[in-house]
């Protein structure tokens, strides 16, 4: 009879003993990050009854007012689909309305509402205080690093688009 044997217990590798190349460990860090970023904002923009997409919405109009729906998606990342969808939820709730262009029936410009300018400005300050108390531990000279990182990485991406 051969002798029971204990299962082996693999424990995960310490960070730096991670034999994956330096690529791979910044995308999976920045992907965890976004997520606990996207999660912090998230709650915090629950509790003035928003979403983190329509306080996208609301913060890109009050930069400027009456983008196309296009011009919105573009802006937002998203697609054309996505933002008829999220305007139509933002319309019903009274944050937005839509108003046809004078000199293109076919085209609806964005517009806010009072409902929509009052909700953006009582947001903006819980939104703000996550971003300092997550990003305050970098000096501004290292937020202005990483900025200009973040940027190069982007424009990265668009050439391999």
């Amino acid at each position: 009879m051969s002798p029971t044997r204990k299962p082996h217990s693999r424990s995960l590798p310490v960070l730096h003993d991670d034999p994956r190349p330096w690529e791979v460990k910044v995308a999976v860090a920045l992907v965890e990050f976004h997520g606990r970023l996207e999660r912090h904002l998230s709650e915090e923009l629950a509790r003035h009854g928003t979403t983190l997409a329509q306080f996208d919405a609301l913060m890109t109009l009050c930069l400027g007012e009456g983008l196309t729906q296009q011009d919105l998606a573009e802006r937002l990342l998203v697609t054309k689909a996505n933002v008829v969808g999220l305007i139509d939820r933002m319309e019903a709730a009274g944050l937005v309305e839509r108003r046809p262009d004078p000199d293109d029936r076919r085209v609806n410009r964005i517009y806010l509402t009072v409902a929509g300018r009052r909700l953006a400005r009582a947001a903006k300050p819980g939104e703000e205080a996550v971003l300092k108390g997550i990003f305050g531990r970098l000096s501004q000279d290292e937020l202005r690093q990483l900025h200009g990182m973040l940027a190069r990485l982007n424009a990265g991406c668009s050439e391999a688009e």
